[in-house]
C-alpha cells in the first residue's frame, strides 16, 4: 500500500473509531440517565399556579426517578427569560420548563407590535414534553361595579368609555390580549393596566382599582366563590367544575369569543431522543394520575390535558399561528 493510501486509511479507520467510541458514550450516557438532579424552571414568581403544577410534579417525578428534582423560579418578561436560561442550559435533559402559551405562543406573535422578538423559535428550538393542563379564562369583576352578567357588563362599558380599566399580568400576555380582542369586537374602550403578577392584580381587583380581569380560574376562584369578586364569563365549552355557577361566554351571548391556554412541560431541542421519550411517558403518568389531578389540576381550577406527548410539538406549533392571526385583528390597540 502506497504510503499517501495508507494515511487515507489510517485516518479512515481512526474517524470511524472516534464515531463508534461518541456513539457509544453518548448511549452509555442515556443508558444512566438521570445521574444527578434535574430542576424544572418555572417562569412565575412563587406560590402562583404554576408553582402548583410544577412542585407536586418535581416531587412524582423525582420518586419515579429515584433523583432530586428541584424548582427554579426565573420569573420576567413574559416567560422569555426563563425559555431564553433554558437554551442556554446543556442540552442534557436535566434543565426542564414548565411553559405555557405565554413565552412559547404570544410572546413571538407579538414580537411584530412591540419590536423586541423572543430570541428562539418555538416550533423548533424547544422540544415539547409533554403537556400538562390545559384551561380557560374566567373573566371576574369588581364588586363596586353594578352589573351581574356579561350582557349588562358590555352595555356599562359601552355607556363609559375610557373610564373603566383592566388588569393583567403584563404587555403581551393572554390577559391582556383576550381583553383587547373583547375591546375590539364589542367596540369598547377599557384602559389597560399591567401588573408583575396575578396575585396583585388580584388585590386591585378585590379594591375596585380596576374593575375588570380576564385571567386563569386559580387566582380570582377562591374570591368568585366567596362572593367578594363577580364571576361573569369562562370560556369553556361547558361551566367549570369549581365554578359551576359561573356561565360560559357563550351562554352569555358570545359564542365565538375564546380564551384558551396551556401549561406543559419542555426542553431544549437538542436533547438526546430517548431522554425526551422517557420523560415525556413518565411526566404524562404523572399528569393522568388520579392524586395530580386532584391536587394540582382540579383543585386550581384548571381541566385535563388532552393532547397527547406523541402530538404535543405539532399543537405548540399550531398555538404559535393562530395567536399570531388574533394578534394581527388587534394590533392597533397594542401598538
Amino acid at each position: 500500500m502506497k504510503r499517501r493510501s495508507l494515511i487515507k486509511w489510517m485516518a479512515a479507520t481512526a474517524s470511524a473509531g472516534y464515531s463508534w467510541q461518541s456513539t457509544s458514550q453518548a448511549q452509555s450516557s442515556v443508558s444512566k440517565f438521570p445521574e444527578k438532579p434535574l430542576r424544572i424552571i418555572v417562569p412565575f414568581p412563587p406560590g402562583g399556579p404554576a408553582d402548583a403544577l410544577a412542585r407536586p410534579l418535581a416531587q412524582q417525578l423525582g420518586e419515579r426517578l429515584k433523583q432530586t428534582v428541584v424548582i427554579e423560579n426565573r420569573p420576567g418578561a413574559n416567560t422569555v427569560i426563563a425559555a431564553q436560561h433554558l437554551l442556554n442550559s446543556p442540552a442534557d435533559g436535566y434543565s426542564l420548563m414548565l411553559a405555557n402559551e405565554a413565552g412559547l405562543s404570544l410572546a413571538p406573535a407579538v414580537a411584530p407590535i412591540m419590536g423586541n422578538p423572543p430570541p428562539y423559535k418555538s416550533e423548533t428550538d424547544f422540544a415539547a414534553i409533554s403537556m400538562l393542563t390545559q384551561y380557560g379564562s374566567v373573566m371576574s369583576m369588581s364588586p363596586t361595579l353594578p352589573v351581574q352578567t356579561l350582557q349588562e357588563f358590555l352595555a356599562y362599558a359601552k355607556q363609559n368609555p375610557g373610564k373603566l380599566s383592566y388588569a393583567s399580568v403584563g404587555v403581551g400576555s393572554q390577559p391582556q390580549m383576550m381583553m383587547e380582542i373583547l375591546n375590539l369586537a364589542e367596540k369598547l374602550d377599557i384602559v389597560h393596566i399591567p401588573y408583575q403578577g396575578v396575585a396583585p392584580a388580584v388585590i386591585d381587583l378585590l379594591a375596585g382599582r380596576v374593575q375588570v380581569m380576564i385571567s386563569a380560574p386559580a387566582a380570582p376562584g377562591p374570591h368568585i366563590r366567596a362572593g367578594k369578586l363577580k364571576g361573569i364569563a369562562y370560556s369553556g365549552s361547558q361551566r367549570l367544575h369549581s365554578l359551576p355557577m359561573v356561565p360560559t361566554f357563550a351562554e352569555g351571548g358570545l359564542p365565538n369569543y375564546e380564551a384558551r391556554g396551556w401549561f406543559g412541560i419542555i426542553m431544549h431541542g437538542n436533547t438526546p431522543e430517548p431522554i425526551k421519550n422517557m420523560l415525556a411517558e413518565a411526566i404524562w403518568s404523572i399528569a393522568k394520575s388520579p392524586s395530580y389531578q386532584a391536587n394540582a389540576i382540579m383543585a386550581n381550577g384548571l381541566e385535563t390535558a388532552t393532547v397527547e406527548p406523541a402530538n404535543f410539538q405539532a399543537f405548540l406549533a399550531k398555538d404559535v399561528r393562530d395567536w399570531k392571526a388574533r394578534i394581527e385583528s388587534i394590533r392597533q390597540r397594542i401598538k
